[in-house]
């Protein structure tokens, strides 16, 4: 695109030289680590430094142009490329982004998931399902950007609006897309609540949109748990949509339905729930059933009744697996090819992922690090639970949402048969300050059946240790993360591999 073109009607300061005009763009950047030859780069004041301060490296690198404002007196050095002074920076690199990429939306299929919960199972789980049927499915989550076979790390699990606009347009263009659905590429977009209230998905329209449910979560950053309620309907009320699959046993959910209806009756909705309903589209999950080997159910749609096997943990799983069903039932996929793949769906990294131990107990690593998630996770392992007892290891994140800590403790004493309290990301936090925070909200603190070890390593490994045959130990709070936040620094921790090692290093195996 001619930089003419991108900047036509909009106010530069000064007059552009003709030369200028014609210059070829081929991408845009605002960070000058991620620049390439021909990008048009925003200049912005960040943190520490002002993006002027790189201009010697983007003249290196060879970006077409650079807009900057300089509200603090940023003076832009002459150089062999075109530096244009602006007014308002971020305003004009939302409008120039929605410009450049105004075609991208034409051959995608944008599915946005939000909630307190659910949010990365549920996008995998419809990548999985569109994969198993040999369509091709991107992915925009908090374990990656891409395809599955193929992530690369993302730094937010909603990027911000350029960085987003960029991705998707890296996962249109990648080379081994295949198989398309309507002519379009699905991509499943994980939109979290800062996102939305950032404004980072706007200009986007989807196929479908999805609401997981509402729990107590980043009250530290919105406020009231209204007000976080708020943040997520944004996405149902207020950007381009022709489907919605809600969980109606969430009374936020019901009351985002319901405003769904009054407001914008031309998107086609697909509630789902345990409860019986006659709306339309309504998908109900009947006699669940949750086993050694994972969970079952009847899945009653449009007057039939569909049984549903599936490998995985927690009767959680079961709503997002309708959630994920529903999603592709709104690209018009019929129920009967979608159900006999449900078998095949297996767990996400760092949800609710098992491994067999070598004494006959079973460790499941989970992300749950919210009371909500805490408790449903406990109680879905609780049915799990055939034989032998259930213990947790889990900690509260530093310079975090304070008033959960409490909260995580009495679930856990509520819920579990064994606690260890353990450390998890403190940050500039007194691991032992948040542990008694955490230990403030047990009735009886002293317990015999309460530990407290701030290594989390050590506490994984007596908790595994300790552990007999038909046990089930959930280690709870990092999920998929491989980093144990210390301070200002990220160092190398993984649930998953400290149980791996701790297998190996039991002594003795079951019979």
């Amino acid at each position: 695109m001619k930089l003419a073109a991108l900047l036509e009607g909009t106010a530069i300061l000064g007059d552009i030289p003709a030369e200028f005009l014609a210059i070829e763009v081929s991408g845009l950047a605002s960070d000058s680590r991620y620049a390439a030859p021909g990008d048009l780069f925003f200049a912005r004041q960040g943190e520490a430094s002002h993006g002027l301060d790189y201009l010697a490296s983007l003249e290196e690198i060879g970006v077409s142009a650079i807009l900057y404002e300089d509200p603090q007196g940023v003076i832009a050095h002459p150089t062999t490329i075109p530096v244009l002074k602006v007014e308002s920076i971020d305003s004009l690199m939302r409008l120039l982004t929605f410009r450049y990429y105004e075609e991208l939306q034409s051959r995608i299929a944008l599915i946005g998931v939000t909630g307190t919960e659910g949010k990365t199972s549920v996008t995998q789980f419809i990548v999985k399902a569109f994969e198993a049927l040999n369509i091709d499915c991107g992915l925009i989550g908090t374990n990656g950007i891409g395809f599955l076979h193929n992530l690369k790390e993302n730094t937010h699990t909603t990027p911000d609006l350029l960085a987003l606009y960029q991705s998707l347009a890296e996962i249109d263009n990648h080379d081994n897309v295949r198989v398309l659905i309507n002519g379009e590429l699905p991509i499943a977009l994980e939109v979290t609540s800062h996102a939305l209230d950032q404004k980072r998905i706007e200009g986007l329209s989807f196929e479908t949109t999805v609401f997981t449910n509402l729990n107590r979560d980043h009250l530290d950053y919105h406020g009231t748990l209204e007000a976080y309620g708020e943040a997520k309907a944004r996405l149902f009320l207020e950007y381009p949509q022709k489907n919605s699959v809600i969980n109606l046993d969430d009374p936020f959910g019901a009351k985002i339905y319901q405003r769904l209806k009054q407001e914008r009756p031309d998107v086609r909705t697909f509630p789902f729930g345990r409860a019986p309903s006659d709306e339309a589209n309504y998908l109900q999950i009947e006699d669940l059933e949750l086993h050694a080997e994972g969970l079952r159910f009847n899945l009653h749609f449009e007057g039939k009744s569909y049984p549903i096997e599936s490998p995985l943990y927690g009767a959680f799983n079961a709503y997002n697996l309708v959630a994920a069903i529903a999603v592709l039932l709104s690209f018009r996929l019929r129920i009967e090819w979608i159900v006999e793949i449900i078998p095949h769906i297996t767990h996400v990294k760092g949800r609710m992922e098992m491994l067999h131990l070598k004494n006959g107990a079973v460790a499941v690593v989970d992300y749950a690090h919210k009371p909500n998630a805490l408790k449903q996770a406990l109680l879905s392992l609780r049915d799990h639970l055939e034989e032998g007892s259930l213990s947790v290891v889990f900690g509260c994140g530093g310079n975090r949402d304070k008033g959960k800590r409490p909260l995580m403790a009495a679930i856990a004493e509520a819920h579990a048969d064994k606690i260890i309290i353990t450390s998890d990301n403190p940050r500039f936090e007194e691991p032992m300050a948040i542990i008694e925070d955490i230990q403030a909200g047990l009735s009886d603190p002293t317990s015999e059946n309460v530990l407290i070890e701030a290594d989390r390593a050590a506490a994984i490994a007596i908790a595994i240790e300790r552990s007999a045959p038909g046990d089930i130990i959930l280690i709870a709070g990092k999920g998929h993360e491989d980093y144990q936040i210390l301070g200002d620094r990220e160092i190398y921790f993984s649930d998953f591999a400290e149980v791996e090692k701790n297998n190996e290093e039991l002594s003795y195996e079951a019979i």
